[in-house]
């Protein structure tokens, strides 16, 4: 097992998919109404933690104390079996769930043609979808000029990407939409209403203005967020992303794809160490815990708000590449 084992968790209709590639999305001409939801979990995920392979037999020698506990252990941090030889993280129940109602399907060792060890190159390997540089429109972008038009009828954007920065994999020509949680000192609702009136006449302001005004509105009322979980800050600002994912492909005239950024998922050194040294059973270092926590819980709350639409949707997770097996000198991953 080597640095390029890869994680894939993919749905054959609703459900959901971790990968570490970017994939190649085909919409037919047909009628549909087929959504699709990315999360990229950016900083090298270690897929033997995420989804380990228990089942071979150098497993518990090269993992040493990143191992969590072994599945029917009855262990405090049991892994979640998935066959003979892979489980997952104790952290992703929901996750787990899927897996056994066969919305979600796990595949390892798959990669891309990127073979060095830059987290931004291979990000960018990610979001362009070729390890072509020279190329500067991402592949989501790109697939939206190659959509039927029946995907842009009707709605302001076909595509949006929800977070303060809007990722590689959507910039281009084609025209998308963003969102982010307004901060709590932002303008309330009348004043930007009153705004979008004052540049309602404005060829380039106005449709803008009313355009952020929507999702604005979209968004009022709903609460993201892990409910009753100390997910930390990371994990629960993508809860309450996935969250409001969840509520945009839902909406009627709302977007179709969307995409959210899950970052800091380094883990060179000290993986394990949780607050009491001794508890070594397989946890990253304080916030790392949480961030499955995150991931699992906002997940659950995309498909929540997604309601009946979910059953036509696929949510694809991946990572720019994997780790290594064996852990090195600073109890962590390379």
């Amino acid at each position: 097992m080597t640095v390029s084992r890869r994680t894939l968790l993919k749905s054959a209709g609703g459900g959901l998919a971790l990968a570490g590639f970017a994939p190649q999305i085909a919409f037919a001409k047909a009628a549909t109404d087929k959504r699709l939801l990315v999360v990229f979990l950016r900083g090298g995920v270690d897929a033997m933690s995420l989804a380990p392979a228990y089942g071979d037999p150098k497993f518990a020698a090269l993992r040493d104390v990143l191992a969590d506990d072994m599945p029917g252990s009855g262990g405090p941090n049991e892994m979640q079996k998935l066959d003979g030889l892979f489980a997952l993280n104790p952290d992703l129940p929901f996750i787990h769930s899927l897996y056994k109602s066969k919305q979600a399907l796990v595949l390892q060792s798959t990669a891309t043609a990127y073979r060095e060890r830059s987290h931004f190159d291979a990000q960018d390997v990610m979001d362009l979808g070729t390890v072509d540089k020279s190329l500067k429109q991402g592949w989501l972008n790109r697939t939206l000029g190659a959509l039927p038009s029946e995907f842009s009828e009707g709605r302001g954007d076909v595509a949006m990407g929800l977070g303060a920065t809007l990722p590689l994999s959507l910039r281009g020509p084609a025209r998308v939409g963003s969102w982010a949680p307004q901060p709590a000192d932002a303008a309330d609702a009348d004043s930007l209403e009153r705004l979008a009136s004052l540049y309602a006449a404005d060829n380039d302001l106005g449709p803008s203005f009313e355009k952020a005004l929507g999702a604005r509105r979209l968004a009022s009322g709903v609460s993201g967020g892990v409910d009753g979980v100390d997910a930390g800050a990371a994990g629960k600002q993508f809860a309450e992303l996935a969250s409001m994912a969840g509520v945009f492909l839902a909406a009627k005239d709302g977007p179709r794809i969307a995409t959210i950024d899950y970052g800091n998922w380094d883990s060179h050194a000290d993986q394990n160490l949780r607050a009491t040294p001794t508890e070594e059973n397989g946890y990253w270092p304080g916030r790392f815990p949480s961030f499955y926590i995150g991931l699992d819980k906002g997940l659950k709350a995309a498909k929540e708000n997604l309601g009946r639409a979910w059953k036509d949707t696929t949510v694809l997770i991946f990572t720019e590449f994997g780790r290594t097996v064996k852990m090195n000198g600073t109890k962590g991953t390379d």
